[in-house]
């Protein structure tokens, strides 16, 4: 078996979120042998590894094994280390290999087939910078009436995509099952298919993207004092998302030149790298937060959750403000005035509020 080396990036156990540059080999034995760079670096076997396509539009190879300390994936980036990667690959791996490098030519012709079909609905208003920038909420308003739930949904797979490499997203576990239980009961009857996710991130912060993907950091998690406190925040970001004011925003937020590249095929490049960053920076007007918490609330009460949960995570936030704010406050901002106005809702309330069957603390140990 050849001795060619290839070069990518090492994810798992003690490991920066971001990955390490790492260098690996196929053996003679046929298992992948991959070496941490630096000094200190690890050197790791993997016998029996995974193969599939990954990245934004499934660009990129993902090496995949389950270490004696946890979960490991090395990805290949750049086509020149990939195509050493599949040269000198032993014969077991080569189907495998084959396979994710179909998936990859078939993603990227369909997101660019739906990419083009997405910016020929966006860019029909757009006669010119001037009149975007003019009139861009009368703009962005006429783009997302004209916005089929299947094109948000594509918007929301390039959004998790960018997501993914930005941070560590996991779709499983004691924290997501929990998410998605509360979750469930809270969009009922929707148009979208939702997914859930954590993201291990110590920030105070959750997001739902166009099209029902929904990402909430482990240190919202933490921070909850209960369930119900929890789903107070997921039906805020829900309602975002059922009203579009998500789509709304990241339509004005990237522009005219989002919207061109679009036209042309163009989701790879540096604008929607920004994309999922951009989500969650996102400012909503006072009309949108107060129509989100107003939604937010009638599906509490339709799910018999105890709305009150959703007062005493504000509550909590607004007195966290004074000290260190955190970020999602920076997006939603608490203010005495929706909090004043949440109350009195709230009091008028008298449903038969149901307990929800989630132990908040056992989700926190999960994380230690």
């Amino acid at each position: 078996m050849s001795d060619t080396r290839f070069r990518g990036r090492l994810f798992g156990p003690g490991l920066p979120g971001s990955g390490a540059p790492a260098t690996g080999r196929w053996s003679d034995g046929g298992s992948l042998q991959v070496a941490e760079e630096g000094a200190a670096g690890r050197l790791l076997q993997a016998d029996h590894p995974a193969v599939d396509a990954a990245g934004f539009n499934a660009s990129s190879l993902r090496i995949s094994w389950q270490g004696e300390d946890g979960a490991y994936a090395f990805i290949i980036e750049a086509e020149s280390e990939r195509t050493i990667c599949c040269a000198a690959a032993p014969a077991a791996a080569n189907r495998h290999l084959a396979e994710a490098a179909g998936v990859t030519t078939r993603l990227e012709r369909r997101f660019r087939f739906g990419a083009v079909l997405l910016g020929l609905i966006l860019i029909l208003p757009l006669f010119g910078i001037g009149l975007f920038l003019g009139n861009s909420d009368r703009v962005a308003d006429w783009v997302v009436k004209r916005i089929s739930t299947e094109h948000e949904a594509q918007l929301g797979e390039l959004i998790l995509a960018q997501t993914r490499l930005q941070m560590k997203v996991v779709d499983r576990g004691p924290a997501v099952e929990a998410i998605s239980a509360i979750g469930s009961r809270l969009t009922t009857g929707s148009v979208h298919r939702y997914r859930w996710f954590v993201a291990d991130r110590p920030d105070i912060n959750a997001f739902a993207a166009p099209g029902g993907v929904v990402v909430v950091y482990s240190g919202l998690i933490r921070t909850a004092g209960s369930a119900e406190e929890l789903a107070g925040v997921l039906t805020h970001e829900i309602a975002h998302a059922e009203l579009r004011h998500t789509l709304r925003g990241v339509i004005k937020s990237l522009g005219l030149h989002a919207l061109a590249a679009l036209v042309i095929g163009d989701v790879s490049g540096s604008v929607f790298a920004e994309t999922a960053t951009r989500l969650t920076e996102l400012r909503f007007s006072r009309d949108a937060e107060r129509e989100a918490d107003a939604e937010g609330l009638r599906r509490l009460v339709a799910a018999h959750i105890d709305p009150a949960g959703m007062i005493g995570f504000y509550e909590k936030l607004a007195a966290e403000q004074r000290l260190s704010p955190p970020a999602i406050l920076s997006t939603h901002p608490a203010t005495g005035e929706r909090l004043e106005s949440l109350r009195q809702e709230v009091s008028l309330q008298k449903g038969k509020w149901q307990p929800l069957p989630v132990d908040i603390q056992s989700i926190k140990n999960s994380f230690k």
